[in-house]
């Protein structure tokens, strides 16, 4: 474990909750890596340790990022799997945020040294997080989740997480809650539902789902700079539908299921899917 899991250094952490954002198949809207983004700046987390990328990526999948200057080689940068550590003010314990490229290789190794580090440092619950594009429109703030232990889920529902309901292809969220069961420590998996339509970093969830994490682990987060983003980001998003006839007949269609219980199929095609970075580039 010592030359795949590198410690800088060893933080002290009263109570922490780990939160786990993965960049890929699992981001929709940017919920995901946009919400340890935020947490990370909002906070003030400091990076203590990384999983050495070279044992679970492939390089030909998830290219690493080269930085060129006036044709000198200055930098590689390969995918990330990164923990930091927050100290939030007038609270009874610490949250250590994790953010990584899903990995491509040896999952239940990498999951280990997620939970080995956990364990080390004390964290009795994990909070994963996950985004999926979904036939919903863009006022809605659907958050789906599932939990380790009924009372877990009990819990969600008492905070109007919706119980999730899946059978099929699944990310490394689960793995990590399966594992972590069976090592005594308590999992949550939080989803948000960004519709199919929008492209980017969806606001809107991330200031719910800001609220949901704020609850859960037990934290004071201020979501003022998500809502008036997101509120400007809602005016430009109405012209753009208002502008748009196939895209206002896609938006019905998927209005009128919620009443018939028929989902659309959802379409990508370029009239009908709005660039949210064309309209707003949240701070960060």
């Amino acid at each position: 474990m010592g030359e795949e899991l590198i410690i800088e250094h060893i933080p002290e952490l009263s109570r922490p909750v780990l939160i786990v954002g993965f960049e890929g198949w699992a981001n929709g809207g940017n919920v995901a890596v946009g919400m340890i983004d935020y947490l990370i700046q909002k906070l003030g987390a400091t990076r203590f340790a990384k999983i050495d990328p070279n044992h679970f990526y492939r390089f030909d999948d998830a290219r690493p990022i080269v930085k060129i200057e006036g044709g000198e080689l200055k930098e590689v940068l390969p995918p990330e799997a990164v923990f930091y550590a927050a100290h939030p003010k007038q609270t009874e314990g610490d949250l250590i945020l994790f953010k990584a490229t899903e990995p491509h290789l040896r999952w239940f190794s990498f999951v280990d040294l997620i939970l080995s580090l956990c364990k080390r440092l004390g964290a009795e619950l994990i909070i994963s997080l996950g985004g999926l594009q979904d036939n919903v429109v863009h006022t809605d703030a659907i958050i789906s989740g599932f939990a380790s232990s009924q009372e877990l889920l009990e819990r969600l529902q008492q905070i109007q997480v919706i119980p999730a309901e899946y059978k099929g292809p699944g990310a490394i969220h689960s793995l990590i809650l399966q594992q972590a069961k069976s090592m005594g420590i308590e999992g949550i998996s939080l989803w948000g539902h960004s519709p199919f339509y929008l492209q980017g970093t969806n606001l809107r969830l991330l200031s719910r789902m800001t609220t949901i994490l704020a609850g859960l682990a037990g934290v004071d987060v201020d979501t003022g700079e998500l809502e008036k983003g997101w509120m400007l980001l809602a005016k430009q998003i109405q012209r753009f539908i208002d502008g748009n006839p196939e895209l206002q007949n896609v938006i019905k269609e998927i209005m009128n299921s919620k009443t018939s219980g028929e989902l659309p199929r959802p379409e990508r095609q370029d009239g009908k899917v709005i660039y949210l970075d064309n309209f707003f580039k949240p701070k960060g």
